[in-house]
């Protein structure tokens, strides 16, 4: 780099402007060929500017280096074309890169493709590193000339003002190289810049556009509902939190989460290719034995302790699904660990030590919230709740993955389902609001997505777990649905996902809710709902309380087809009979909905 200087001394500003000086320096062979083959690994966790950091340093390289050394020299030569193959013309198959490389002929002097596998992510990160390391101090070849015959006059000069002048010069050039560090730092993953300016702006959209396109950036569920309500799966980079009352089945809900994300994501391929994909559940509250026993019953329907080992395997194989394949590759890692015996620094260590052993975790399920120290080391539970939640969001994005854990609702949440259930138990859910989260409001500031969980039972005595959304920095498709628990089998929450009509509620009533569906869009336009109208609590009608606060679809309203002839689509569970309303005074209030 050229330094256009402004009349002003070292560290007092400079302008710096780019020029074509090359550097020379020399990597040895084995670097070369990890670059090589880092140039046709496809892997998800290297992103274009990573190959952008890579093209600028080869650029920068002095070839007269290289050229009398012709290993070294095809080396330098095939990485920079691959790059331009990848860049510019988009190519991300191995062997046709190397065909690009030598003009349609597959040379296997420098890669054996028939047993490439890629580079790890562990040797990723080195190369990345080396390359942003390199770039970062091209600067010191310029300068550091300057600096040996500056601190060279210093050595040799007499005593006196000579000394001091020289002092001061080199107090300046100190500061002068500091500056020049701070300027040369590399874009990274944890310093994503964005930038209208020409050389940043396409490359940057077209890794983001790859990243939102991505068919493994969400993991779907088997209920068509949930994945609706998340805004079509659990997205890397977000944080997820579930709610309700103690008892209510928050953990089990998070055991169907982790077991149908194995179910229903087919044929995933992780990050780094070379690594098992895996769900991890760290149970805080219950231990490993419990929850294996649970995922059992919930994956076979039967009690583990009616059948042997070898039984049960081939139960969780034949009726669960339960097994590793090549179009089934997702493992689930349960781990425990103590009540606040960790911080979330925690979830770091456990998730490189899986590595090591071969895995890459792909979601992070932590139950639950209360039971894991803040890193901060923050003492006030309120604030440390909200740290916490915090801390698992900056690791979802550092890991690249979603997170999600479940809290409490507080001692008025709990009333409001125990009060009400003695009247009747359909559509509590919609009196419970983010007024009911339990000790800490700060968690719903640091989470992409809050969620109400809360168990509840038709006319009928069919089993339901509701979901209310609470907060939600993405696009859902509805608000609020009532799963059923599968009848003969009261640990699972029955799955969907093939199913042409799906078999959620938007209520446990059986009125019509086009009214309500109005009064939500109204809700979700203006963010005010004002006088509304709301029944006493001495007498609280339900249903009313559903009607005016419903949510915007029905899968009751969808249709299959069935030979020539559509029919209605039949809910899974006949529905109740109508209510009859309770008359009472209404009141006028004013709701704020965030």
């Amino acid at each position: 780099m050229d330094l256009a200087v402004r009349n002003r001394k070292y560290g007092q500003g400079r302008t710096y402007v780019k020029n074509k000086k090359k550097l020379p320096i020399c990597f040895d062979i084995h670097s070369l060929n990890l670059m090589c083959e880092y140039v046709l690994t496809d892997n998800r966790n290297i992103k274009r500017s990573a190959y952008i950091n890579l093209r600028n340093l080869i650029e920068l390289l002095d070839m007269e280096k290289y050229i009398s050394d012709q290993d070294k020299y095809r080396r330098v030569i095939f990485i920079k074309k691959s790059l331009e193959a990848k860049l510019e013309q988009g190519l991300q198959n191995p062997i046709a890169i190397i065909k690009y490389v030598n003009g349609g002929l597959v040379d296997t002097d420098l890669i054996d493709i028939d047993n490439f596998k890629g580079l790890s992510n562990n040797e990723i990160d080195w190369i990345n590193d080396t390359v942003s390391q390199t770039l970062s101090n091209t600067f010191l070849y310029e300068e550091a000339q300057y600096g040996a015959d500056l601190f060279t006059r210093f050595l040799a000069a007499d005593a006196g003002g000579e000394i001091s002048r020289l002092g001061q010069e080199i107090q300046e050039y100190v500061a002068m190289l500091n500056t020049r560090f701070r300027q040369a730092k590399v874009q990274s993953v944890v310093n994503e810049t964005f930038s209208l300016h020409p050389d940043i702006l396409r490359d940057k959209l077209a890794e983001i556009h790859n990243e939102l396109c991505s068919d493994y950036r969400k993991l779907l569920t088997g209920m068509q509902g949930l994945n609706q309500i998340t805004g079509g799966g659990f997205e890397n980079t977000r944080c997820y939190l579930f709610l309700g009352v103690t008892g209510v089945g928050k953990s089990l809900s998070l055991l169907n989460i982790a077991y149908q994300m194995k179910k229903y994501n087919k044929n995933f391929t992780p990050k780094d290719p070379t690594k098992i994909p895996c769900i991890v559940y760290l149970t805080m509250e219950n231990t490993v034995t419990e929850t294996v026993d649970r995922l059992v019953k919930m994956s076979t329907g039967e009690d583990l302790r009616n059948h042997t080992p070898e039984e049960i395997i081939e139960l969780m194989k034949l009726h669960g699904e339960l097994y590793l394949t090549g179009d089934s590759p997702i493992d689930i890692i349960i781990k425990y660990q103590p009540n606040r015996s960790v911080d979330t620094s925690y979830l770091y260590t456990l998730v490189e030590d899986l590595e090591d052993e071969g895995y890459e975790c792909i979601c992070m399920i932590q139950d639950h919230v209360k039971r894991i120290r803040a890193a901060s080391g923050q003492q006030d539970i309120r604030l440390e709740l909200g740290d916490v939640v915090n801390e698992l969001k900056t690791f979802a994005i550092l890991k690249n993955i979603p997170v999600i854990t479940v809290s409490h609702l507080n001692r008025a949440g709990a009333s409001v389902v125990d009060e009400s259930s003695t009247r009747t138990k359909a559509d509590l859910t919609r009196l419970l609001g983010k007024a009911n989260i339990g000790e800490s409001l700060l968690m719903l500031d640091n989470v992409d997505y809050a969620c109400i969980l809360n168990r509840e039972s038709d006319a009928d005595g069919n089993e339901y777990m509701v979901f209310k959304n609470i907060k939600q920095r993405i696009n859902t498709f509805r608000d609020y649905i009532c799963q059923p628990f599968n009848p003969q089998n009261g640990a699972q929450l029955l799955e969907d996902f093939y199913s042409p009509v799906p078999i959620f509620k938007d209520s446990l009533y059986d009125l019509s809710l086009n009214q309500v569906s109005e009064q939500s869009r109204k809700v979700k336009k203006s963010g005010y709902v004002q006088s509304m109208d709301v029944y006493t609590p001495e007498e609280p009608n339900i249903y009313k309380a559903a009607e005016l606060s419903g949510s915007r679809y029905s899968s009751t309203d969808m249709s299959i087809l069935d030979g020539d002839e559509y029919l209605p689509a039949q809910p899974i569970y006949p529905e109740p009979e109508p209510v009859e309303e309770t008359k009472s005074t209404p009141i006028k209030i004013f709701t704020k909905i965030a």
